[in-house]
């Protein structure tokens, strides 16, 4: 029988029509895959299952095909001339959807290894084949093209950019290693929705609250001996936005009396100390242009689009009625959009 085909990407040229195609082939591997097949923990086979398996899976292999189809136009480059990262990539369908693609090189990249071991074992058994996979941050991606003599001309990633701790030495590290290079972002961290950033908002101060400046308490007591009751609360406070070295140096100027500078864009966001992941750090617009055109590259900003494949044919209504109003707004559909797109090149 016949798999029925979906649209993930409007067919307007050979690039699109491929790429919808590799779509349809993931999305019904994907649809027919038992999670619980995987020699892994149970934490990861219902995570992979309900983010990536449920009900958002057309829209997830939509977001893919659309972020790769853009940034490879952009490149203006045959597919098998195309060296490509996806950053912090998860377990995603992003990394799947463009190891399909047969660019030249397609390398995953996530934070942590116990992601980078489940996505091996989610393409081992998918037969998709993925170049090489890198754990760490920007650096050692680099590092990873460096050894084999090579550059990214492409690098992608949906929902990452707002966890990334130093975004400014991100790009510039990207600039660096090649300014021809395409960063193509989609992030949720939508400033200027007014409803997203009301959730961001009240997401990050209860996380603050409830969790993150506890952490940088105890953390605080165990790195500088003798400080006063209020003097720690004092530092709490400073720090909120510091990890990593800008922390422990916080802490040491505070204890010799230098002022704490404050973190840029912080706003009411907070992050992890020890790992500098941002709870969703919420950047505006001119935010990131300063940031992007200050490392060197050009600067786009778009909407994204919402979700039409609920169960729900009301709200699947409703979210086509806003796609068109997004459309006819053009660039400032942001406003209304549910995901913005972050271009640096």
């Amino acid at each position: 029988m016949e798999q029925s085909k979906n649209v993930f990407l409007q067919e307007k040229d050979e690039l699109s029509k491929l790429i919808n195609a590799k779509a349809n082939e993931l999305y019904h591997s994907l649809k027919t895959f038992d999670a619980s097949t995987l020699q892994t923990s149970d934490f990861f086979k219902n995570y992979f299952a309900d983010h990536h398996l449920g009900k958002r899976l057309i829209f997830s292999i939509q977001n893919s095909a659309h972020i790769l189809y853009h940034s490879i136009k952009k490149s203006n480059k045959k597919l098998e001339e195309l060296n490509v990262a996806d950053y912090g990539a998860g377990l995603g369908t992003l990394f799947m959807l463009g190891s399909m693609l047969n660019v030249k090189r397609f390398v995953y990249n996530d934070h942590l290894a116990e992601w980078k071991n489940n996505a091996e074992l989610i393409c081992s058994a998918l037969k998709i084949n993925v170049t090489a996979y890198v754990v760490g941050d920007i650096k050692n991606v680099i590092a990873c093209a460096n050894a084999d003599n090579f550059v990214f001309d492409i690098i992608v990633s949906r929902n990452v950019i707002e966890h990334i701790y130093d975004l400014p030495d991100f790009y510039s590290s990207i600039h660096q290693h090649n300014a021809s290079a395409i960063v193509y972002s989609t992030t949720t961290a939508n400033y200027h929705n007014p409803a997203t950033w009301i959730q961001h908002v009240l997401i990050q101060k209860k996380i603050e609250k409830n969790h993150y400046c506890h952490q940088r308490k105890k953390a605080i007591q165990t790195i500088q001996s003798g400080l006063s009751a209020a003097q720690i609360e004092t530092l709490v406070s400073l720090t909120r936005g510091k990890a990593l070295g800008d922390f422990t140096d916080a802490i040491k100027d505070f204890s010799i009396g230098k002022p704490v500078t404050e973190v840029r864009y912080l706003k009411s966001n907070t992050c992890d100390h020890e790992t500098g992941v941002w709870v969703e750090h919420l950047l505006s617009k001119q935010a990131y242009k300063e940031i992007i055109n200050t490392a060197g590259f050009s600067f786009e900003y778009s909407p994204g689009f919402w979700d039409t494949n609920y169960s729900n044919g009301l709200v699947n209504s409703c979210t086509r009625f806003l796609n068109k109003i997004i459309k006819l707004m053009g660039n400032k559909g942001y406003i209304i959009s549910p995901f913005i797109n972050v271009v640096a090149s």
